[in-house]
Order: C-alpha cells, then sequence, then structure tokens
C-alpha cells in the first residue's frame, strides 16, 4: 500500500473527481466560446469600439465636450456685453428718444415749408435788427417782414422744435445716433437674435449634448458589450494563461462512451496480435477465461464496463512449443482497443476510472507497441493495484511502479501519464505518483482496456471494470 497516498486520500487531500472534471468542462467551454467569440464579427466590431473608446483623443474629445459650457464662451461674452449696453443711460434714453411722438413730431416739423419759410424770414430779420424793424411805418415791407417772422417765431409747431432741439434728450440723441456704443450695440443685437446664436447658446446649456453624439452611442454599445457573456468571458481570460494546457495540447481523441454502444470506428474488440493473426481473440498461459469479441462489454450512457463471468466459454490460447490451442475456459472477459484506428508517440493520457479491485483479477488500462513489452499502465488493479512501466528482460518482469492501494473503492479517480521524450509522469487526480526519467518507449504505442482472470477462487462475480472516459492530448 502506498502510505502517502492512503493519508492523502484518508485526509482529503486528495482533489475531488467530480469537482476536477466540472472545473475541466467549466474551462474548456469557458475556451471553446473565447475562441469562436475571437473569431467572429462580434469580437472585430467589439475591437474596433474598445481601440475608439479607450484612445486618447476620444477620451479628450469627450472630456472637452463634457466641460463645454455656455459659461466663458465667446457668445456669453457677447451676451453679457449686450446686457451692459443695455443699461447704458445715455443708450436707453437715445432708444426712448428714438421711439418718442417728439421726436417724430420734431422731424416732422425740420422738414416742414413752415421751417423752411422760418428758416428763410430768420435769415432776413437777421440782416436788420429787431429794434429797427419795429420802428419801421406799419405799412413798409420791412414792417410786414418783422410782423410774419414774429408770428411764426412764436407759433406752437416753432416754439416747439426750438425747445426741443435744445433739450437733453435730442442733445443725447444727436451724441449717440452715430456713436460706438449705438453701433455695437445694436450688431450684437442682430448677432445675438440670429437662429445660429440661439442654436448655439442652446447646445451649449444642454446638459445631455454629449449623450446625443454618435461617440456616446458608440460608447454606450461598447458598455453594453463588455457586459455581454461572450464578453465576460473573453476579458476573464484575455490576459490569463487559464487556456495554457488547450493552446498547447490539443485533443486527439476522445470518448465518453454517450451513445449507448461502443463505436467501432475508436476501438475494435481484440488485442492488436489476435487482430494481425488469428483474426480472432485468444488468452496467454496462465489466464483463466476466454476473451469474447465483444459480448463481455457494455456502453450505458455513462461508462464503458468490461465484465468478468462465470461461465463455459471455448477459445483459443497460446502455448508454447505448440502455438494456438483451443480450449475450455471457466470464465470470460474482454478487451478492447485503438490498434485498428489510434497509435500515438508521445502526449497525454487520462481515463476516469472506478476503483475496484477485486482478488484474482486485473483490470489495466495500458499502452502497446507492436511488441508486448515495454507495457505502459495507466492504471493496474486487482493482484496488484499500481501504475507505471512493465518491461521484459533476461530477469524476468522488470516494474517500475508505484502502488495506489491508499485508494477508495468504488470510488472514481481521473488516472492521467504525460509521456514525453524525456520522462513518464502519471498523477492521480493532480497528484504526482510517479515519475521515470530512464528507458522512456520512443515509438507509437495504441490503447487497450481488459480485465483479466489470473487465479481461483473469484468471488463476486460478474465483476465489472468501469471506465467513464478516456482522452489522449499531443502538442499542437
Amino acid at each position: 500500500m502506498s502510505f502517502k497516498l492512503f493519508i492523502a486520500s484518508t485526509f482529503g487531500l486528495i482533489k475531488s473527481t467530480a469537482k476536477i472534471e466540472a472545473d475541466y468542462e467549466s474551462l474548456l467551454a469557458d475556451y471553446q466560446n473565447f475562441c469562436e467569440f475571437e473569431k467572429s464579427t462580434g469580437h472585430k466590431k467589439y475591437h474596433e469600439l474598445e481601440v475608439l473608446v479607450t484612445s486618447p483623443t476620444f477620451k479628450q474629445e469627450k472630456k472637452e465636450l463634457q466641460h463645454l459650457t455656455l459659461k466663458g464662451s465667446k457668445e456669453e461674452a457677447q451676451l453679457t456685453e449686450l446686457k451692459k449696453l443695455g443699461r447704458n443711460r445715455r443708450l436707453q434714453k437715445f432708444y426712448t428718444t428714438l421711439k418718442s411722438d417728439e421726436l417724430k413730431r420734431f422731424d416732422k416739423i425740420l422738414n416742414s415749408e413752415l421751417k423752411a419759410k422760418y428758416k428763410e424770414l430768420k435769415s432776413a430779420v437777421d440782416k436788420h435788427s429787431l429794434a429797427a424793424l419795429k420802428k419801421k411805418d406799419k405799412n413798409s415791407e420791412e414792417y410786414a417782414l418783422y410782423t410774419e417772422f414774429h408770428k411764426i417765431n412764436d407759433s406752437e409747431e416753432i416754439t416747439f422744435f426750438k425747445k426741443f432741439r435744445k433739450s437733453s434728450a435730442y442733445v443725447n440723441y444727436e451724441l449717440m445716433i452715430d456713436s460706438p456704443e449705438r453701433k455695437r450695440f445694436e450688431e450684437l443685437q442682430k448677432i445675438t437674435g440670429s437662429a445660429d446664436f440661439k442654436a448655439r447658446v442652446a447646445y451649449l446649456e444642454d446638459k445631455q449634448k454629449w449623450e446625443k453624439t454618435e461617440d456616446a452611442a458608440k460608447e454606450k454599445r461598447f458598455a453594453e458589450l463588455q457586459k455581454s457573456p461572450q464578453v465576460v468571458n473573453f476579458l476573464k481570460y484575455k490576459n490569463s494563461n487559464a487556456f495554457d494546457f488547450f493552446k498547447k495540447w490539443k485533443l486527439v481523441f476522445e470518448d465518453r462512451f454517450e451513445t449507448g454502444k461502443l463505436d467501432n470506428q475508436k476501438w475494435i474488440t481484440k488485442s492488436h496480435w489476435a487482430s494481425q493473426s488469428l483474426g480472432q481473440n485468444f488468452s496467454q498461459i496462465g489466464d483463466l477465461h476466454a476473451y469474447t469479441d465483444g459480448k463481455n462489454i457494455s456502453v450505458d450512457g455513462k461508462s464503458l464496463k468490461i465484465e468478468v463471468r462465470k461461465e463455459k466459454a471455448t477459445g483459443m490460447q497460446w502455448r508454447i512449443p505448440f502455438g494456438f490451442v483451443e480450449q475450455e475456459f471457466d470464465y470470460t472477459s474482454g478487451i478492447i482497443s485503438t490498434a485498428g484506428a489510434e497509435w500515438w508517440k508521445h502526449g497525454i493520457l487520462e481515463a476516469k476510472v472506478k476503483y475496484a479491485p477485486s482478488q484474482n483479477l486485473v483490470d489495466a488500462i495500458y499502452l502497446l507497441g507492436e511488441e508486448t513489452s515495454p507495457q505502459i499502465n495507466l492504471v493496474e488493479m486487482g493482484a496488484k493495484n499500481r501504475l507505471g512501466l512493465l518491461s521484459k528482460s533476461s530477469d524476468g518482469i522488470q516494474a517500475d511502479c508505484e502502488s495506489i492501494s491508499g485508494l477508495k473503492s468504488g470510488e472514481f479517480y481521473i488516472f492521467r501519464l504525460e509521456w514525453s521524450a524525456h520522462s513518464m509522469v502519471w498523477t492521480i487526480n493532480g497528484r504526482e505518483m510517479l515519475n521515470l526519467t530512464q528507458n522512456i518507449p520512443a515509438f507509437k504505442m495504441h490503447l487497450n482496456a481488459a480485465s483479466i482472470v489470473v487465479a481461483e477462487p473469484v468471488s463476486n462475480l460478474p465483476h465489472r471494470f468501469e471506465i467513464g472516459w478516456v482522452r489522449f492530448y499531443q502538442h499542437h
């Protein structure tokens, strides 16, 4: 018994098979989704948006637009200047006068015949003194001129005209009519009253102006994509080494035994030598069973079972020096092999196997080449519970193995072999059990699984060697 393995198993130091499987399936699904998304048009669009939205230019433009307000703008300065000019008392007084009836009356008089006559008479009168005119004969032309001037001069219209022209309102009017202040005020009125200016002010005051842009829509779409399951998965693993195994190793062979029957494209129910020589199964010296051609193999959609039964059967057995001899056996069993389809050199072999050793039986999953030696045992249970390398030599069988007797009977475990040019490493549920660096096979080998009856008595029959799944990986 492997004491270390017993301790690890007893105290729960070996990872749960169910947890390992769940983690693997979850990670594989994430990897497949990652690869699918990475090749999709969705990823292309996401990447384009990511480049845009995370660019310094985009961020700067967004910042500038979000900080763009009426305050501090040219438009605010123009409105402020207009407002200030609008409070200018001279301008206020000017526009009051401009709109007044007095100015209208004044302008009407200014351009009237009465004003022209007044001007004409005043010019004539100014050539004489009023005192001299008053002394003239009342029938004289000079006196008549005086009388007519005095009449117009004292008229209500001319009196108003002269008074208004001297008023502060009209003086201010004259001062401001061509002033820079008035010109700028009316220029600003025209500017700020335009549709373009009003639209610009409304835009500057709009607190949602960024949200209304095409870039904001792209940013929103990018944020939505970041929440989608595919992108969440992609971002989770984008800079991770979690997928290193899948990137390094390619699954070249797998059977989950889910179809309800043995896949004849992957397996034959004979050994390599049986299929090459007799065309039917045969037993080795010392074997107490006959191999049937698949009758002791069953697949129930969850696992594969090789069954050992107590029953009479006629089969062939190899005997030296006679060769193949027909004989009757008391037990039957089965074997499966990839010899007809799959041979590999180097890689990772994994199998989920129920650890249920039975006395005087041997359940094994193993690799063989064209010869029966060396034999790489992924797992061997029964008469001996071990894993490792078996090689024939002049002294017999050399076993470079490690005991696995500390495992819990009736439990499934994942047995794994990583086979390279320089080493072979065996693990059980991720716990390293054996590491060999000598006598490493360097040729193609095929996979086998079989149950063998090696001694009697055999109890608890029928006995079932149960395999949940098998995988083989090679470097990409």
